[in-house]
């Protein structure tokens, strides 16, 4: 019961957020349609999800990485501008074999979330090549790398 209260509530706040963004002013009654109509979604999509019988398998590091990503954007930023400046010499591609309860889809949309990084392949369900900017891992890199970020 727990975890559906959650999966609804996340849902629910997800499609509140892509429906506020997606309105220039929002009212009140804007906001409660947006509110009722999203809710509906969730319980739709939490049905959809379970009739497909998919499950939400590796999210053991999902919190540290997450926790960790703005400051893995404003590093990025960073390291993006200072390469417009000069000639991007250390960019590198790397093959990133996660941890044991991280999952490639989830780990992978939060490592490409840094602007000097980019996802390029996912090859296996644990591991995934990454494009950088920086010879060195960032810290949602780090988060969820088996080995700190290199390997």
């Amino acid at each position: 019961m727990w975890a559906a209260t959650v999966e609804i509530v996340v849902w629910c706040g997800m499609l509140i957020g892509v429906t506020v963004v997606s309105i220039s002013t929002v009212s009140p009654v804007e906001l409660t349609a947006a509110g009722l109509t999203s809710l509906g979604g969730a319980f739709a999509a939490r049905r959809m999800r379970r009739a497909a019988g998919v499950h939400v398998t590796g999210a053991r590091y999902a919190a540290r990485a997450a926790v960790s990503l703005p400051y893995a954007v404003a590093r990025g930023l960073a390291v993006l501008v200072s390469s417009v400046a000069t000639r991007p010499g250390d960019a590198t591609v790397r093959r990133v074999t996660l941890r044991p309860g991280a999952h490639a889809a989830w780990a992978g949309t939060l490592v490409a979330a840094s602007p000097d990084t980019c996802v390029i392949g996912i090859p296996r369900d644990d591991v995934v090549l990454v494009h950088a900017l920086r010879p060195d891992a960032g810290p949602v890199e780090a988060a969820v790398a088996r080995t700190g970020g290199r390997r």
